[in-house]
């Protein structure tokens, strides 16, 4: 007897085998600093604090063509996927990848916000917020900042009551370092074809022997290190807690001022390590204020590496960290901080110490995200580190305009977990410095927060403030 045909409509809704479906939809493996990054957005999404996110503003003179800024978004979300793609572990390889989303809306709509006294172009619909302030804590505490549109960026439009307007992009950090922000806020405004493509290099060519010989030095830093103890302002426990900001903007004489004592401090070549001695002396100072005096500092450093090689893509973490650890006596001086970040840099540099990170995490990339901060923080007795820091250096030099609006400012917001609770963070623009103080509610005072800048702004200038309290020794 003759077989009957195959039922097609019972095949089709036959479920695709799950390998499949991972070989398919995959877009990138993570790779690097990415599995650091998870691990923390894990554990700050596990204590009600949001996951880790960045926030870019582009300060605006005036306001843009909204109908352009609404149409190079829409080519935006069209051009790349990762942008909505969502992160999935494979059951059978164990690679952590990004894989392609399956909403149906893709979109990047531009929300637009004004403050009281703001006027909206066109009878456009807006939505009314007391303050940009207002506006920025909404928009970094709530956790359905991702809800509408794509998963991984959004994007906002606040016309300021004074006149202007701020432009700016919110984003998860495990897609995006503060660099990659400025690349893709390029691609937004300068419109080109994507890079091919926009993901991470191809996998490391190493073998396992060789991995973990490439691994053993950062390994030895860390046993290393653990001989000292460090704290931090939340202290070892994760806490929940708004994010908060405050920031720091230097005119242009006043940041050639900065730029000449970093100069005469630590090199022109070396101006990062005169921001990370400005920003271990400003943490001290919250210290004093609690009246302890912390032995050691530890401060992990992410170093670029995009210019090795993985070209313009906007996307992944493309850094490797250094960690840094000063005592108390070289805090005793600007001068002398600067000088043992300069001697440990050169030190971790000459020892290979950013490739060997790089391949610890290569190694533990086939583990659950948690094992990462459980190692560090098993390391250095559940902290992870003393507070967070980067310099981003000259923002984006193509960012002139947009679509119409003259750019009079431009830097980051990153968000901190806590612990540290806290993080000091520098970016230039067009001769100007910006350093921005994020921390979270319970791990930082505001009095502390304001002692912070207070000794931040004296290193930075150098001028003198009120002596420190009475402290003890910790």
């Amino acid at each position: 007897m003759r077989r009957p045909p195959p039922d097609e409509s019972r095949n089709a809704r036959r479920p695709v085998p799950t390998l499949r479906i991972f070989s398919r939809n995959r877009i990138a493996r993570l790779t690097g600093a990415d599995h650091f990054v998870l691990a923390l957005d894990h554990m700050m999404s596990r204590h009600g604090q949001h996951g880790l996110i960045g926030q870019t503003h582009v300060r605006l003179e005036s306001v843009p063509d909204i109908a352009r800024l609404g149409e190079a978004a829409r080519r935006l979300a069209e051009a790349y996927p990762l942008l909505d793609a969502e992160v999935r572990r494979n059951p059978f390889t164990l690679r952590v990848a990004w894989h392609r989303g399956r909403g149906a809306d893709r979109s990047l709509p531009v929300n637009l916000w004004f403050e009281n006294g703001a006027r909206v172009p066109g009878g456009r619909r807006a939505t009314e917020i007391p303050s940009e302030s207002d506006w920025v804590d909404h928009v970094l505490n709530e956790p359905s900042g991702f809800r509408d549109g794509l998963r991984n960026l959004r994007l906002d439009l606040l016309l300021l009551g004074g006149g202007g307007s701020l432009l700016a992009l919110t984003w998860k950090h495990l897609l995006f370092d503060g660099k990659g922000a400025e690349l893709l806020l390029d691609a937004l405004v300068n419109p080109a074809p994507p890079s091919s493509p926009p993901a991470a290099p191809a996998r490391r060519s190493e073998g396992l022997r060789e991995l973990i010989r490439l691994a053993t030095p950062i390994v030895k830093r860390f046993f290393e290190l653990a001989a000292n103890r460090y704290s931090s302002l939340a202290g070892p426990r994760p806490l929940p807690g708004r994010l908060r900001f405050r920031m720091l903007t230097f005119d242009t004489e006043a940041t050639a001022r900065i730029q000449a004592r970093s100069d005469a401090a630590a090199g022109p070549l070396f101006r990062f390590g005169f921001y990370l001695a400005c920003a271990l002396r400003a943490h001290r100072q919250a210290f004093l204020a609690r009246g302890s005096d912390p032995a050691h500092f530890l401060v992990s450093l992410p170093v670029q590496v995009r210019k090795k090689g993985l070209g313009n893509t906007p996307f992944q973490n493309c850094v490797t960290i250094l960690f840094f650890s000063l005592d108390r006596e070289s805090l005793a001086s600007l001068e002398s901080a600067a000088r043992a970040v300069q001697a440990q840099f050169e030190e971790m540099t000459r020892a290979g110490l950013d490739r060997s990170f790089t391949a610890v995490l290569e190694l533990m990339s086939f583990l659950p995200s948690p094992v990462y901060l459980r190692f560090l923080r098993w390391q250095f007795r559940s902290e992870i580190t003393s507070f967070f820091h980067s310099f981003t250096g000259e923002f984006s030099a193509k960012l002139a305009d947009v679509f119409g609006a003259r750019v009079t400012n431009a830097f980051h917001i990153p968000s901190v977990s806590a612990p540290p609770g806290s993080g000091l963070f520098f970016g230039l623009f067009n001769g100007r410095l910006n350093a921005t103080f994020s921390w979270r509610e319970g791990s930082v005072g505001d009095d502390e927060a304001g002692l912070v800048l207070a000794r931040l702004q004296a290193d930075l200038l150098g001028e003198e403030v009120l002596p420190p309290r009475e402290c003890v020794p910790t």
